[in-house]
């Protein structure tokens, strides 16, 4: 009996070679097989060829059959479908404008028309940095003239990007029919669906989209969406069960906007090429317009993708359509408000004094950093019909958590032709690459030490190491110009403790320090791990200071003297940092000298990581923004998220060091050169620069 080959599970096109030649050394018929240049041996590499394709198609086809390995987006959206979940459309930027077009006399010859009429479809024309697009107006929008000047303001008019296209079908039971939207890149959020008798009707009923099937009756006018292989959507209409079935010869209009997308964002500079229709039926003459721009184009997005669903589909599918998990929060929440870039729900018990019956939601946007209040009034209202009723969501502000890491890199200079400063562009490069691709999911996250490493290492092949110190920043901004505030800051991470490396003083024969005290003391640590950006505070001002420092050899001015004058006088800039014993003290710096202002203006505790600042009186910072940034050493270089905190990865400090002709050792913390970076003008102490674009704070309610 012939042997048969044992290896069946080889994808290696040179170990199936093998086990075939391993398969005709059985076999006497057979006796050139092992010399390559004969017939036989080319018989053999065709053979493993053809058992090399079909195992690796066999294989990619059954990896293609489960979502997690699935890579063909047709594959994922198919698999998806199963969950019942259907692929975010790409989605349409819009803007804001306003137009004010004067009216003519009325054809009374009396008075001005009573009102004047946009037109849905209404086209205007914008530019970017990059090329020019079109927008459209999706509803009509009518205003009522001013009777006394004849001008007709429309204010807060949403357009668009894209054309606004029109398909219609007629229902016919008769063939197998389906109901495409004939078009790609479709915003499906702006579709419209009306189903009338027949075309000649005028009476229309319109059709929404399923949110919730368990509230459907046999008379629901809705329909339902999925994607199709070639990128475009099907609408499925009800049976009769779910939904009302429709019947034979009605006729059904869809308009939908097609769209670039995300290209068209920060569209700013309009021009209107449509007609405006007064009440009597006239086209508003252009010169008598004036168009405002109130929010360029934003929010444009591209169509979901094979990452994101094979991400969302389950946890859609887990949710069920009601919050009651955390998880079932932080996804319907991404359902209702598609703006929100990362969402993070946690129980109030979580909190610390905890707060029962409430559930908190942090939502970063994006764009900006913060919700306005009437965007998160929408948001727990739509959360509503989803959540328990015995429980409170509540929408708060995510804290802005600052991880700034400062890397050696030691690299072979030998083994690359990059320079430093190249070297440095690369692993930058590599950074940023890395704090993108944990934007979508970075609440309740960990920044792990050895996988930045790792990014960092893996950033070129010279590269043979490095060593990466990390300082942790959050913002004071509960303060107003020249009010007492306190304000606690949780850096959710045990923060180095000075006192820790204070060493005993020596003792005398006696049994005492040299200060005469009996047992020895602790040393006065030597440095400190909190320090705060420049700012002035109310009430310590030059003068001040200058009275102090001629009273004694040092300034501790506890409570400064307020007078009316203070006002006129020169304030001194000033710092907050620790005193490595727990307090926090206010100092300022003359002549090279630190002076002591106040030793007490707010307490850390180092085990917990929570700094607390005040009382104190702000009256102004270098930038004129109500905002003190405050920094801080962690204990650990693996940094814990705690919860409703927004990390992201803030200006990293790259030091190439070419160890062939560099004799730098490998650094390792010293406390003791702990400083920040310059923010401001010059002068000052221990100042953190912070780029005033990272600051952003709520907007007034506008027309998103």
């Amino acid at each position: 009996m012939s042997a048969i080959p044992s290896q069946l599970t080889s994808l290696d096109f040179f170990e199936i070679k093998e086990s075939i030649k391993s398969y005709l050394r059985t076999r006497k018929e057979f006796s050139d097989y092992d010399f390559e240049g004969s017939s036989a041996s080319y018989l053999i590499d065709i053979l493993a060829y053809n058992t090399y394709y079909t195992a690796f198609n066999a294989n990619m086809a059954l990896n293609e059959s489960f979502l997690e390995t699935a890579t063909v987006r047709d594959n994922i959206v198919r698999i998806a479908k199963q969950l019942n979940y259907t692929p975010r459309s790409i989605k349409a930027p819009k803007a804001c404008i306003k137009i004010e077009a004067q009216t003519e006399i009325a054809l009374n010859g009396t008075t001005f028309p009573e009102f004047a009429t946009l037109k849905k479809g209404d086209v205007f024309v914008a530019e970017n940095a990059l090329d020019s697009f079109t927008f459209t107006l999706t509803r009509d929008i009518t205003v009522p003239v001013n009777s006394s000047t004849g001008m007709a303001t429309f204010d807060d008019v949403v357009i668009y990007q894209g054309n606004l296209l029109s398909y219609n079908y007629t229902v016919d039971y008769t063939k197998q029919q389906e109901f495409l939207i004939p078009a790609e890149n479709v915003d499906t959020g702006l579709l419209s669906v009306d189903i009338s008798p027949n075309a000649q009707s005028s009476e229309t009923d319109t059709y929404s989209l399923v949110n919730n099937a368990t509230a459907l009756t046999e008379t629901s006018r809705i329909y339902y969406l999925e994607e199709t292989d070639d990128l475009r959507y099907r609408l499925i209409f009800g049976d009769g069960v779910l939904g009302r079935k429709l019947i034979d010869g009605e006729y059904i209009r869809l308009e939908y906007v097609q769209t670039d997308g995300v290209a068209a964002n920060g569209s700013k500079s309009f021009s209107f090429i449509g007609n405006i229709i007064d009440s009597d039926g006239r086209v508003l003459p252009t010169a008598g317009m004036m168009l405002h721009v109130k929010e360029s184009a934003q929010q444009g997005e591209d169509r979901e993708t094979g990452l994101s669903i094979k991400f969302r589909a389950p946890r859609a599918y887990a949710t069920q359509n009601r919050a009651v998990t955390e998880n079932d929060y932080e996804h319907i929440v991404s359902e209702v408000y598609p703006q929100a870039a990362s969402v993070t729900a946690y129980g109030g018990e979580r909190l610390s004094p905890p707060i029962y019956g409430k559930v908190f939601i942090a939502i970063r946007p994006k764009t900006g950093t913060k919700l306005n209040a009437s965007t998160k009034a929408k948001i727990k209202n739509d959360l509503k019909k989803f959540a328990v009723a015995s429980i409170e969501p509540v929408i708060v502000d995510p804290t802005s958590y600052y991880i700034i890491p400062k890397s050696y890199v030691y690299y072979d200079g030998n083994a690359t032709s990059n320079t430093g400063s190249q070297l440095g562009t690369k692993v930058l490069q590599s950074i940023d690459q890395f704090n993108k691709a944990g934007q979508t999911n970075r609440f309740n996250n960990r920044i792990d030490g050895s996988k930045f490493g790792a990014v960092i290492d893996n950033s070129d092949t010279s590269i043979a190491g490095s060593v990466t110190q990390i300082t942790l920043g959050q913002n004071l901004d509960q303060f107003t110009w020249g009010n007492v505030f306190t304000q606690c800051l949780d850096f959710g991470n045990r923060i180095y403790d000075p006192s820790s490396y204070a060493g005993d003083e020596p003792k005398n024969g006696d049994g005492t320090d040299p200060d005469g005290n009996v047992g020895g003391t602790k040393c006065d640590p030597s440095f400190s791990v909190v320090k705060s950006g420049t700012f002035y505070a109310t009430g310590y001002t030059e003068d001040l200071v200058n009275l102090a420092l001629d009273e004694s050899t040092g300034a501790q001015i506890i409570t400064p003297a307020f007078n009316s004058n203070v006002a006129t006088e020169v304030l001194v800039p000033v710092n907050i940092r620790d005193d490595g014993k727990g307090n926090l003290m206010l100092v300022t710096k003359r002549d090279e000298t630190e002076l002591i202002l106040n030793p007490t203006v707010g307490t850390v505790d180092y085990g917990s990581g929570k700094v607390c600042v005040g009382p104190l009186a702000i009256s102004d910072t270098p930038d004129n923004i109500e905002r003190l940034p405050i920094q801080v050493v962690p204990y650990s270089g693996s940094i814990d998220i705690p919860p409703g905190v927004d990390p992201t990865i803030f200006n990293p400090a790259v030091n190439p060091i070419d160890f062939t002709i560099n004799t730098i050792p490998v650094p390792t913390f010293d406390p003791n050169n702990f400083s920040g970076y310059n923010f401001g003008p010059t002068g000052g102490i221990n100042i953190i620069d912070y780029p005033m674009d990272s600051f952003e704070y709520p907007v007034p309610d506008g027309c998103f």
